[in-house]
């Protein structure tokens, strides 16, 4: 009695025992056969192999269009003709994006080529005539260069006159002091042509010296000047063309005189009077030639004024200056057609436009609702923000590597920085800009960039294009010891999962694995270089669980870079929160 009134009491709980065991039966009978998968061990393996592994300053940053244009800046107040793009629409350099009405510009550049034609038609002309000379104009043209000539030689022939007079007769003669002494003496003798305009007379004293002939000679009066005495040979006499040669007989305190010109000669006022008419009768026709020259000069103007070609040259002229003037004009109204098209100046995408449609006209202003867009470039920049100490290390040419933040699963781009700012951005904790530039080609990236994307940016530091390396997650760390998980075997069929996957699937069992201890060179974000420990085409466990869950396999095993283990102490994280990276 006592047992059935307990189990009266607890008939409820056993009522509940019982549904929970039979939940339990159906389930494991029933969905776990159906997913027996579940119960299961995963590893994610990797091959040791070679590539590029980075470490550097780490951070986050912005993506923004190296160009930016804004093209309601070139919207024309007249109607809009063709719309070859919309929002969204991507162009090459040089694509017409809007072309406004052109119909008056057209009216205008015709009207500028007819002008152009006839004015080159009226030069052609106008050159045509200018080949025609008048033969009084010829005429007179040659008397002018006549007169101009006599003019200019007769001028020469007074200079030549007055050297002739200077230089006739010639000789050197006793000096007044000593003339009985050399009446019967030979004299030296003269050559050469005086050249100077200069009058006067030249002195020659003898004198003994230790020259090679025994004796110097100094002269005075128009020149100044010692030399020695060679006998029979003519030296200068001064430095205006004479030369005198002395006699052998030349002795001691010899004193001689050279008039120029001659005055002591018979003959002087004879060859005076001579060169005074010369000159007189070229004076003369040097004047004569200049009223020739200045009526033959009045006459051509008059000709030219009365001649029908007179102003054939000013014709050409004005001719020349209208074709310039209408080709200048025919060049303004091809701008101004051209104009009435916006034209790309380099690649990218249109984005903002409103209102955009043909037949539509801008009235401009505030009220206006017609926006042309912006053209956004296809180079695209990345900017960060470093601190004071970060931004000392890096420099303008430096290689950057960057993650879009929501697209980690993408190719890394690669960067360069070209610009370092010299002023922090607030006043707070100083933090200054740096842009770089991506290596980007839209036409071939799986990822395309749009304005205000963030990215994970690391400033490379350190770098090996050819490592020996592994993923950061395969790396484990006892007593900071670093270790690597090495498959020891795997069966055919895990071998060929592992090359699909990159997984390695077990039920109930475990895969045969060993640690060893390796020797670490550059700690990257996402990879990790190895100097020694491992070798290329080992098999090393990235991570592992083994679970009993529906979950995805993918979230539960955390396929990716992961956190490897516990870091040495010395990995320490730099100002700002940039960290050392891959």
């Amino acid at each position: 009695m006592n047992f059935l009134k307990k189990l009266t009491n607890y008939k409820w709980h056993l009522m509940a025992v019982i549904v929970f065991a039979s939940g339990v039966y159906y389930y494991t009978q029933v969905y776990q056969a159906n997913d027996t998968e579940e119960a299961q061990s995963f590893y994610v393996v990797d091959t040791v192999e070679r590539g590029e592994v980075t470490s550097g300053i780490q951070t986050t940053g912005d993506i923004i269009a190296a160009q930016k244009l804004d093209i309601d800046v070139y919207k024309q107040l007249s109607r809009i003709d063709v719309v070859n793009v919309s929002n969204g629409s991507h162009v090459e350099a040089g694509d017409v994006l809007i072309s406004f009405d052109k119909s008056d510009a057209y009216v205008d550049t015709e009207s500028s080529k007819v002008a152009v034609a006839e004015a080159r038609l009226a030069l052609q002309e106008e050159q045509g005539n200018v080949n025609d000379p008048n033969t009084q104009i010829r005429t007179k043209e040659n008397q002018i260069e006549g007169y101009k000539k006599t003019i200019t030689d007769s001028k020469q022939d007074i200079e030549d006159a007055f050297r002739d007079f200077l230089n006739e007769d010639l000789e050197t003669v006793p000096h007044a002091d000593l003339l009985a002494a050399l009446q019967d003496r030979t004299e030296p003798t003269l050559s050469g042509r005086y050249v100077s305009d200069v009058e006067g007379q030249y002195i020659i004293e003898v004198y003994a010296s230790g020259a090679d002939s025994g004796y110097s000679y100094k002269v005075s009066g128009l020149e100044s000047m010692t030399e020695a005495v060679i006998f029979g040979k003519a030296v200068d006499l001064g430095t205006r063309g004479l030369k005198i040669t002395f006699p052998n007989d030349t002795r001691t305190n010899d004193k001689w005189v050279v008039y120029v010109p001659n005055t002591e000669i018979a003959t002087y006022s004879e060859t005076k009077q001579n060169y005074e008419t010369t000159v007189a009768d070229l004076e003369k026709a040097i004047v004569d030639a200049e009223v020739n020259l200045a009526n033959a000069e009045q006459e051509l103007v008059d000709l030219k004024q009365t001649d029908s070609s007179s102003y054939r040259d000013l014709n050409v002229e004005k001719a020349e200056t209208t074709l310039a003037e209408a080709q200048q004009r025919l060049s303004q109204n091809y701008d101004v057609v051209q104009e009435r098209d916006i034209v790309a100046p380099f690649s990218g995408t249109v984005e903002g436009m409103e209102n955009v449609v043909a037949g539509a006209t801008p009235t401009g202003g505030t009220s206006d609702t017609i926006n042309l867009g912006t053209l956004i470039s296809d180079e695209f920049l990345t900017t960060f923000s470093l601190g004071a100490t970060d931004v000392a290390k890096v420099s303008v040419g430096q290689k950057v590597k960057v993650t879009v933040t929501s697209f980690a699963e993408q190719p890394v781009f690669e960067a360069t920085i070209t610009q370092i700012s010299s002023l922090p951005e607030s006043t707070g904790v100083a933090q200054y800009e740096i842009q770089a530039k991506l290596e980007y080609d839209r036409t071939t990236a799986e990822l395309v960039l749009r304005e205000g994307m963030l990215a994970d940016i690391e400033v490379v530091e350190e770098e090996n294009a050819d490592a020996l390396r592994v993923p950061a997650s395969a790396i484990t760390y006892e007593q900071g010891v670093p270790k690597v998980t090495v498959v020891d075997k795997l069966t055919e069929e895990q071998q060929l999962e592992a090359n699909r996957m990159g997984i390695v699937r077990t039920s109930g069992a475990t895969i045969a694995t060993y640690e060893v201890e390796v020797e670490l060179g550059i700690v990257g974000q996402y990879y990790v270089e190895i100097v020694g420990g491992l070798s290329e085409g080992d098999i090393i466990v990235s991570s592992s669980l083994t679970e009993s869950t529906t979950e995805s396999v993918v979230q539960q095993a955390g396929f990716g870079p992961g956190d490897g283990g516990q870091r040495p102490a010395e990995a320490q994280t730099s100002e700002g929160g940039a960290a050392p990276s891959n």
